[in-house]
């Protein structure tokens, strides 16, 4: 019925501002209502879908007719120096050992008559390379799920490393006689352990990078022209980057700043400064998927960048991808273990999996760098709550209250705290 009343409500929307079917409406009965109602948004929907496409297929030929204008404009010198025609065709022979770029003069000369069929007009050449943009984009990303599920594992082996073999004092203390024996037998044969694990992994992580290097090595990225990046490239692009970090850091313009960073990368594709800040702005803009994948680009140039694995990080909580974000904040951490917004967002992904135990470890590294940082604060003492711990989360949203007094929800919740504790 409920169900019902939604459609009847949104369809009297649409009687009052189109005005359909207002004469006969009100003669029908409740379940023809809703029935007519039905097939009329039905109809209504694949009315949208039609233009959808409609206007999708207007789009690709508008995007062909640009490209086709952007060729009559466009010259391009043959690559033969002795020619002065500009070029008019392009080889997609795979076995072509000539210039695959070539004028009409290259064409009378009988360059690539062994194999016409593969030879196409100039215009295709954007559709192709966009084409291989994506197709190398895609391939890189399958190729890193492949890495991250490594780097899950590893994760979890850690964790039952630490699970097995870590206890503190008072954890040991904790645990009855039984437990006690068990746990220190374990801990005798830790050394043992040791050896073999560190070994098996040392040998896996060598025959690993020997393997990516020789992959590497067989790109031959030094004997590439194209990749050779000329010093006012580098000049240009740092200039125009820094002005699209100036829209967003002063004018918080983060749609003219991703503008200038694409500006910038066209000057050179390795600014690993805009690949970061395209990243940033676009997670601000919520926008978190393709965040991700900006932020995947300014690591394949530097791995090590701490903002970088943080704000993917981030973007991976924000779509609630939760054990993938604490992997790269981790990597944040490893770099900089004193970043409490890090520490933080381990803590929050923590409590969001329902380990809350762990959860207030790392809200308490954070509140030990920041004694008021109020996110933390909060964050321990939804965990105390949750762990019906009232009154030391009563401790925490009070600590939290008087830094901001007018926060709603931490009202809410101290209040919670307190009505649970005159119960008990």
């Amino acid at each position: 019925m409920f169900a019902q009343i939604r459609v009847i409500q949104h369809f009297m929307d649409e009687i009052q501002s189109q005005k359909i079917f207002a004469c006969d409406v009100w003669h029908l009965n409740i379940e023809n209502f809703v029935q007519s109602i039905q097939i009329y948004f039905v109809k209504n929907q694949m009315l949208k879908q039609c233009f959808q496409r409609s206007n999708l297929a207007k789009r690709k030929i508008n995007r062909k007719n640009e490209q086709k204008l952007m060729f009559q404009d466009l010259i391009i010198n043959c690559p033969n120096q002795e020619h002065d025609n500009n070029v008019k065709l392009i080889c997609f022979d795979k076995s072509c050992k000539t210039n695959r770029l070539y004028c009409m003069q290259c064409n009378r000369e009988g360059m690539h008559c062994s194999h016409p069929q593969y030879q196409y007009e100039l215009p295709i050449l954007l559709e192709h390379i966009e084409k291989a943009y994506q197709e190398c984009d895609h391939f890189v990303n399958r190729i890193k799920q492949i890495i991250d599920l490594v780097y899950q594992s590893f994760n979890q082996l850690i964790g039952g490393i630490r699970e097995k073999f870590q206890r503190s004092k008072e954890q040991f203390l904790n645990l009855n006689s039984k437990q006690m024996n068990s746990f220190f037998e374990q801990v005798i044969l830790f050394k043992s352990f040791e050896a073999k694990i560190e070994t098996q992994i040392t040998e896996s992580s060598q025959n690993f990078q020997y393997q990516l290097k020789y992959l590497y090595q067989d790109l031959n990225i030094s004997q590439l022209n194209y990749c050779q990046i000329s010093n006012s490239d580098i000049q240009k692009s740092q200039e125009i980057c820094q002005k699209g970090y100036e829209l967003w850091l002063n004018d918080n313009d983060y749609l003219e700043a991703i503008k200038n960073f694409d500006q910038a990368l066209i000057w050179n594709p390795k600014n690993q400064s805009a690949l970061q800040k395209k990243a940033y702005c676009l997670r601000l803009l919520k926008q978190y998927k393709e965040a991700i994948q900006w932020a995947d680009k300014a690591l394949d140039i530097d791995p090590k960048h701490e903002d970088t694995m943080k704000g993917k990080g981030i973007s991976l909580f924000m779509l609630e991808e939760y054990k993938e974000a604490i992997i790269w904040i981790d990597k944040a951490l490893e770099i900089n273990p004193n970043n409490k917004l890090s520490l933080y967002y381990k803590a929050d992904c923590l409590r969001l999996l329902k380990q809350y135990k762990e959860a207030i470890i790392q809200a308490d590294k954070a509140l030990e760098i920041d004694p008021q940082y109020q996110l933390a604060l909060y964050c321990k003492g939804q965990c105390l709550q949750t762990l019906n711990q009232y009154a030391e989360a009563l401790i925490f949203y009070e600590k939290y209250l008087k830094i901001d007094p007018n926060d709603q929800y931490a009202k809410i919740r101290k209040n919670q705290c307190l009505e649970a504790l005159e119960i008990k």
